[in-house]
């Protein structure tokens, strides 16, 4: 079949062209790209924010107009792979046989021209009729596609309503476009830092309709964020910062209807944040030290984070900015253990012209000041010298910096984030840090724990493995087990940086083993023996894997490829498991 591009479009055309250039052929059957159970569930938690968004506002509409039709209403994430679906029983039954269910992945690359693969690409939304599928397999159904998007701009997932071909019109794009309005709208009012909700539009009629502007304002009053709607009504890119009462003076309140009210937030509300900002995939302690950390930015105390080197602190600080009303201003990191003793005073508190030897002829702001208005992060703050902390702790209680060399103040604006891996405790009773400096640091404390203590190891190094693996590269259960129990002192900058230079060793090969490790890495690795609980954990976790093993095995019908695939493991371990318990013959 050829596309007639002149009736579907550039788009359309440009996908079809992507799909024949992945290698895909029109009438062959693709591969299923699946993800194990495990990572589907972690996949799941970090999106429940936006599955109970869809719940709440979606799936109403969609069983009001569509329950009767074959149809269904499903979400991915924002890689493509299924996370649910809703709708007609029978009709899923059938969808299964081209593999449209939950855990598989339907981007361009591996399934062709398909709504929810080409609104990925295009980021946009689009429908798919019948015979604008590029496999032929895919023609029995109509898709229409549109991404969601949170209140950062940032794409969390695909909507999309599948229907048999001849039971899918024009007006279902109109109805999914309408349902992510709803689902957008629905998240906005869920972030944490938002207390107030403002509704506007130019009458009444659609001040509920879901085409409203919204608005939300923090327990002070000043806007956290707002819709794309709200930003074309009133007519400025950014509201954010903006107290809210200036939306209902003059002549604004003449052009708009509007309506205030409080925000009650759902159970769910507080996970969607760390879902956004990819932290964890399941870890309690980060959990709880993300929640924590949150309720303090915007608010006049200070953060301590401690944890060990490499756990991820200047992540931490990074996703703490990125959602907080001071994310349109700076982010200053200032590493006291990597600055020179003699520079430590004129880099964080400026200096002025001339001001000693070497000084910078125009003299120079200083981190505090750069930080006015955002936020100041004091990395390895147990390293700074005492002398400088003296310095800085005037600044924190006055908010007003001087310069080296300068009789001029400067009053700053900042929040304060402080991060070590010592204990300050200790150093404060060996003179070595100022125990009124450690007071007024420490307004909240949050620890975050190791890689070896996180409850998400396993999601942690799929993820890495995921982003740095080259031609669908898999990791053999080896070396998977020996990551798992290996203990990381550099904790994830380590983890990191090893899976790196593996994927790189291993580029020429289908499987990344213990064998592709740096040999200064592998010979501790191949040396790992686990302790009595680890034997009892090893123990359940074989009983697990077996089971789901054998499960994967039937529902596959014995293809070991697809097994191999839905696992991510090689089909030489297949056959081997297989084989270990009576499943195959050896061969």
């Amino acid at each position: 079949m050829e596309l007639q591009t002149t009736q579907s479009g550039d788009w359309l055309a440009s996908s079809w062209q992507r799909s024949s250039n992945a290698g895909l052929r029109q009438i062959k059957k693709p591969d299923d790209i699946n993800v194990s159970n495990a990572l589907l569930k972690e996949r799941r938690y970090n999106a429940q924010g936006v599955i109970e968004a869809v719940k709440q506002c979606a799936l109403p509409l969609f069983n009001q107009v569509m329950s009767r039709s074959e149809s269904r209403l499903i979400l991915t994430d924002s890689e493509g792979v299924i996370l649910a679906s809703w709708g007609q029983e029978k009709f899923r039954e059938k969808l299964m046989s081209i593999a449209l269910e939950s855990g598989t992945c339907w981007q361009e690359k591996w399934k062709g021209t398909n709504a929810i693969g080409t609104a990925l690409f295009e980021q946009k939304a689009v429908s798919i009729i019948g015979e604008q599928h590029f496999i032929k397999q895919h023609r029995f159904i109509s898709c229409s596609a549109s991404p969601l998007f949170n209140h950062l701009g940032e794409l969390v997932g695909i909507l999309d309503i599948t229907s048999e071909q001849a039971k899918h019109d024009v007006t279902t794009q109109l109805l999914v476009q309408n349902m992510v309005q709803l689902v957008e709208n629905y998240m906005l009012t869920q972030i944490p830092e938002g207390s107030l909700q403002i509704n506007l539009a130019h009458n009444e009629s659609v001040l509920k309709s879901g085409w409203q502007g919204i608005v939300i304002a923090d327990e002070n009053g000043h806007v956290v964020a707002h819709n794309q709607v709200a930003t074309q009504l009133i007519d400025q890119a950014s509201l954010v910062g903006e107290h809210f009462e200036n939306l209902l003076r003059q002549p604004l309140q003449n052009q708009f209807v509007f309506e205030k009210k409080s925000i009650g937030k759902s159970p769910s509300a507080k996970k969607w944040i760390s879902a956004a900002s990819d932290l964890h995939y399941g870890d309690d302690k980060i959990e709880q030290a993300w929640q924590q950390a949150n309720k303090v930015m915007g608010c006049d105390i200070s953060l301590l984070i401690l944890g060990e080197t490499g756990v991820g602190k200047g992540e931490f600080v990074k996703a703490l900015h990125k959602h907080s009303s001071r994310r349109s201003e700076p982010l200053v990191t200032v590493n006291c253990g990597a600055l020179p003793k003699d520079l430590m005073e004129s880099e964080l508190f400026g200096h002025a012209p001339g001001a000693f030897t070497g000084a910078n002829k125009q003299g120079y702001s200083g981190r505090i000041r750069q930080a006015d208005k955002g936020i100041l992060f004091l990395d390895e703050i147990g390293e700074m010298p005492l002398e400088d902390q003296c310095r800085l702790l005037s600044v924190l209680q006055d908010k007003v910096v001087m310069p080296v060399g300068s009789a001029q103040s400067h009053h700053v604006d900042i929040q304060v984030i402080a991060a070590t891996h010592q204990d300050l405790n200790l150093l404060v009773s060996q003179g070595k840090f100022r125990q009124d400096l450690y007071y007024r640091l420490n307004g909240l404390v949050v620890a975050l724990p190791s890689l070896y203590e996180r409850q998400d190891k396993l999601a942690l190094i799929h993820a890495i493995h995921n982003k740095y693996q080259q031609n669908n590269q898999l990791l053999s259960s080896e070396l998977t087990s020996a990551l798992m129990n290996y203990r990381w002192p550099g904790n994830l900058r380590e983890l990191d940086n090893l899976v790196k230079v593996a994927s790189l060793i291993a580029s020429d090969t289908h499987e990344i083993g213990i064998e592709h490790l740096p040999a200064h890495f592998s010979q501790p690795l191949q040396g790992l023996q686990p302790n009595a609980k680890d034997d009892e954990e090893v123990s359940d976790l074989k009983s697990t894997l077996n089971a789901t093993l054998i499960d994967t095995y039937h529902t596959h019908n014995g293809n070991v490829s697809k097994v191999s695939r839905a696992l991510g493991i090689s089909r030489n371990t297949v056959y081997r498991k297989l084989k270990a318990l009576g499943l195959m013959k050896a061969r």
